[in-house]
C-alpha cells in the first residue's frame, strides 16, 4: 500500500476534504488544517539524524510541508511554510 509513510492524520484530512458537502465547509476545514501547521512547523528541526528523536521530528516536519503543499494545491495561503522548505532543503 502506497502512502503508509504518511500519517493517519493527513488521511483523516483528505477524507474530511472529499467528503466536505460544500466549499463552505471544505474552506473550514482548510482554516483548520493551517492553524494546526503553522503551531507544528514553528518548532525548530535538527539536521542531524543522529538520534531517533531528531529524526522522528525531521520526517514530521517533511509530511507537514506535503500537507502544507496539499492546502495550497487548495488554493489558500501556504506562504508561512516556505522558510521551513527552504530549511530541510
Amino acid at each position: 500500500m502506497s502512502g503508509m509513510h504518511l500519517s493517519k492524520e493527513f488521511f483523516e484530512l483528505l477524507k474530511a476534504i472529499g467528503e466536505a458537502r460544500s466549499k463552505q465547509e471544505e474552506d473550514r476545514i482548510i482554516v483548520k488544517e493551517v492553524a494546526t501547521l503553522k503551531k507544528k512547523l514553528e518548532t525548530p528541526v535538527s539536521k542531524k539524524p543522529v538520534q531517533n528523536a531528531l529524526a522522528t521530528n525531521r520526517k514530521k516536519a517533511k509530511e507537514f510541508l506535503v500537507r502544507l503543499l496539499y492546502v495550497e494545491m487548495l488554493g489558500h495561503d501556504g506562504s508561512f511554510g516556505y522558510i521551513k522548505a527552504v530549511e530541510l532543503a
